[in-house]
């Protein structure tokens, strides 16, 4: 039997972002299939929505706060 091996590199690309041409041979590079990009990052919104379904975010009412809107006020 033979045995199949996995080799994975990362490519380190630096190009200026406003450039057209380089822009569109990296978009034709990762439409081949042939590259994934390694680390798809995440906007502010989408890390927010994450924490927010794990459980990672806290109330930031303190006790003060707490008792403060416990009371009733009469006008």
């Amino acid at each position: 039997m033979h045995k199949k091996f996995i080799v994975m590199a990362h490519i380190a690309l630096n190009y200026n972002a406003r450039n057209l041409q380089a822009k569109n041979a990296l978009n034709y590079i990762l439409s081949t299939g042939l590259f994934i990009p390694d680390n798809i990052k995440k906007t502010g919104l989408e890390e927010a929505f994450e924490d927010i379904e794990k459980g990672r975010v806290y109330p930031l009412i303190t006790s003060k706060r707490k008792e403060n809107a416990k009371r009733k006020t009469y006008a």
